[in-house]
C-alpha cells in the first residue's frame, strides 16, 4: 500500500509540474501577443497621422483620422485585452489618451 501512494505521489507531482510549465509558456505566448497587436496598433495610427502631415490643417482632425484610418488594428487588439480584462475600456482609453498626447507633441 505504501508503495502505490508513492507512485500515486510521483505521479502527481510529475503531472502538477508539467501543467505549470504548459500554462508559464501560454502566459509568455499571450504577453507577446499582446505586445504585438500594440504594436501594429501604434504603429498604424503614427504612420497614418505622418502620412497627413504635408497636408494637414487641424492637427486633432488629423489624430481622429487616424484612429479612424486603424479601427480594424484598434478592434484586434480591443478583443484581445477583453479576453484578458473585466473592464475593457480602460486599457483602449488608456492607449488612444498616450497614443493622442504622443502625436500632439510632435
Amino acid at each position: 500500500m505504501l508503495h502505490c501512494a508513492r507512485i500515486f505521489f510521483i505521479a502527481f507531482a510529475s503531472v502538477a509540474a508539467s501543467c505549470t510549465a504548459e500554462r508559464a509558456q501560454q502566459d509568455s505566448e499571450r504577453i507577446e501577443m499582446g505586445r504585438q497587436l500594440t504594436a501594429a496598433y501604434y504603429s498604424c495610427v503614427r504612420t497614418s497621422f505622418a502620412s497627413q502631415l504635408p497636408t494637414m490643417v487641424d492637427r486633432n482632425m488629423a489624430i481622429d483620422q487616424a484612429f479612424m484610418v486603424c479601427r480594424t488594428e484598434e478592434s484586434k487588439l480591443q478583443a484581445f485585452e477583453n479576453t484578458l480584462s473585466e473592464n475593457p475600456n480602460v486599457s483602449n482609453a488608456a492607449h488612444r489618451k498616450k497614443l493622442k498626447e504622443e502625436l500632439l507633441r510632435r
